[in-house]
């Protein structure tokens, strides 16, 4: 595993990243969405912390990084960088 993510890494985590924060009640359409300005709340927010670290290991997404990086190319990236899980990125949504 490297420190890097690869563009179809990072793609499959963003998809992943859209459909449960839209399943979470926000207006997330791209990958320029911000978080918190289609709807995200410090509940959601929570929330969303915690599905990213079942799917993709404790850790995968820091508080710090989704108020920093809100974006949700922002946010599928700290996850590719911090992801402890391997192999899930690409499968779908149970």
């Amino acid at each position: 595993m490297t420190d890097q993510v690869t563009k179809p890494a990072l793609a499959a985590i963003q998809e992943w990243l859209l459909g449960t924060c839209r399943d979470l009640g926000l207006r997330a359409t791209g990958p320029e969405d911000d978080f918190f300005e289609t709807g995200g709340t410090s509940l959601t927010a929570i929330k969303l912390i915690a599905k990213v670290e079942e799917r993709y290991g404790d850790g995968a997404l820091p508080p710090d990084d989704l108020f920093t990086q809100s974006s949700m190319h922002g946010i599928a990236a700290s996850i590719g960088r911090n992801a402890t899980v391997t192999g899930t990125p690409g499968e779908p949504r149970a």
